[in-house]
């Protein structure tokens, strides 16, 4: 149950209920409650309401366990570089295709009403992968200053 419990609660981007998160993770509301205070105590998860409770996911923690689990994955500076690369070629990619210098500098309502879904796709790719480079660059940070000679 712990571990249905952590899956939802690291799936929340909403406040969500604690009864919510019971039916998510397939479980009573009474069992759950000590289970999101043991989140909230970690700083897991934090408490977005507290008439009704309502928790949220903690997103610094969530970023620093992306962080954590890209330098388990490349282990080294330089093969984080590469995925840099691959990363930044793909957003030089979906720059150019909306001729704009970010994500949040597109607007949907000027693309053609029949290619705003593949627009709408394409875009949330961009910001994807945008978000996706910060995170690289900040594992890759970590990286190097683990590999000081």
């Amino acid at each position: 149950m712990v571990e249905r419990v952590s899956e939802v609660a690291m799936a929340l981007t909403a406040p969500t209920s604690a009864r919510e998160i019971a039916e998510r993770a397939d479980c009573a509301t009474a069992e759950v409650r000590p289970h999101l205070e043991w989140l909230v105590e970690r700083g897991i998860l934090e408490k977005a309401t507290d008439d009704p409770m309502r928790f949220v996911r903690n997103e610094a923690y969530a970023e620093f366990r992306r962080i954590t689990e890209l330098t388990r994955e490349f282990e080294t500076p330089a093969a984080i570089a590469d995925a840099i690369t691959e990363y930044r070629e793909r957003e030089r990619d979906l720059a150019a295709s909306f001729e704009a210098a970010s994500p949040d500098a597109v607007v949907l309502a000027d693309v053609e009403s029949e290619d705003r879904d593949e627009a709408y796709d394409r875009l949330s790719e961009w910001r994807a992968v945008t978000r996706r480079l910060s995170e690289l660059h900040d594992a890759k940070r970590r990286l190097e200053s683990r590999h000081v000679d």
